[in-house]
């Protein structure tokens, strides 16, 4: 149970950050949004176990809202990886 949240945010930071670098143009027209997004998925990891470890877990709980934006956010980053171009960027390595 611990795995599965901790599995998803890994996922979609990880997602995040290599889209990033991929994109070609003004960097912080995709760096600020991915920077907000880790940071507020940090922030919720962080203050969720705290909040358990203070043993109020029920506080806060993930919620039906919270599922779909996890969903909405898996399915966009997959939308926009399939639109990359068909050979992978170097990342800056020759």
């Amino acid at each position: 149970a611990f795995l599965d949240p901790v599995a998803d945010k890994l996922m979609i930071c990880v997602a995040t950050v290599l889209l990033s670098m991929a994109h070609q143009g003004r960097v912080w027209d995709v760096a600020l949004p991915t920077a907000i997004t880790l940071a507020r998925e940090i922030g919720v990891s962080a203050l969720r176990e705290w909040m358990a470890s203070a043993g109020e877990r029920n506080t806060v709980q993930v919620g039906f809202l919270g599922k779909c934006k996890t969903a909405v956010q898996m399915v966009s980053i997959c939308g926009l990886l399939l639109a990359l171009p068909p050979s992978p960027p170097s990342f800056g390595i020759d």
